[in-house]
């Protein structure tokens, strides 16, 4: 049976939001403590025991965050990973001219911040959530316990690295090889086949980001997005609705790829 102490967290590191301190941020955003459920919701701790799992539970720290707060900001020095419990996040880096690059967004199950729990270095990005979101807080003490009980898990980290790292090649290699139509199209494409449903007008998606997000998440500014999906919209390829985006012609979008 694993043995693990209590910890005491400091609020000042929990996140970041506009405005308003830390400590102040906290109080606002209680909500219900970390469960078994929260535990297993995070892969890397799907190996444990539910005795085990009900320890590190204990040991976890659970927030609300409003739409566009931050959850971790770029520069700072984190207090451990996070796994979203609820709601939606973007994970970005700012260049010194503003402009912003959005690797990936995350929803409920994923995990985020894991190497500067490893290397012991600043936050690499910058994850601000996109709607009302939940997030737990893993700290470096409690991962540590964990792997030091269980190398099984460590194998598990390797795995999601070996994951990140093959996406992130993906998207240099989209970024430097395509144009914004074609990362746009395939931006498109993904969202139809994991989230679409099929209506008789067309593959339908949520609009869940911004033109700015979006813009963001395929490496371009807002102004070039809004006229790709207009020159898309003239084709008949898409149809770009106040809450989704319809898909009218899959075909002809797959063949922008």
């Amino acid at each position: 049976m694993s043995k693990f102490t209590n910890f005491l967290y400091p609020v000042a590191a929990l996140g970041s939001d506009r405005g308003a301190t830390p400590y102040r941020a906290y109080l606002t955003g209680m909500v219900h403590a970390p469960g078994l459920a929260d535990v297993r919701l995070i892969e890397y701790f799907r190996p444990l025991a539910d005795e085990d799992a009900a320890q590190v539970a204990r040991r976890l720290i659970a927030r609300r965050y409003g739409s566009r707060e931050f959850i971790i900001v770029e520069g700072e020095r984190p207090a451990g990973f996070y796994c979203l419990r609820s709601g939606k996040a973007r994970i970005f880096r700012t260049a010194p001219d503003g402009r912003e690059q959005t690797f990936r967004l995350v929803g409920p199950g994923d995990t985020f911040a894991e190497v500067p729990v490893f290397d012991e270095g600043p936050n690499p990005a910058t994850v601000e959530a996109i709607e009302e979101s939940e997030a737990i807080l893993v700290p470096a003490t409690v991962l540590s316990d964990v792997m030091r009980e269980h190398p099984e898990v460590a194998m598990l980290f390797l795995e999601q690295f070996a994951r990140r790292l093959r996406s992130f090649t993906e998207l240099i290699e989209q970024i430097s090889l395509q144009t914004v139509q074609g990362r746009l199209a395939r931006y498109l494409y993904q969202l139809a086949r994991e989230e679409g449903v099929r209506t008789p007008e067309g593959i339908v998606v949520p609009r869940e980001i911004t033109q700015q997000d979006l813009a963001s998440l395929v490496g371009s500014v807002r102004e070039v997005v809004s006229r790709t999906l207009k020159v898309m919209g003239e084709d008949g390829i898409v149809r770009v609705r106040k809450k989704d985006i319809v898909i009218c012609d899959p075909v002809a979008l797959s063949r922008l790829l």
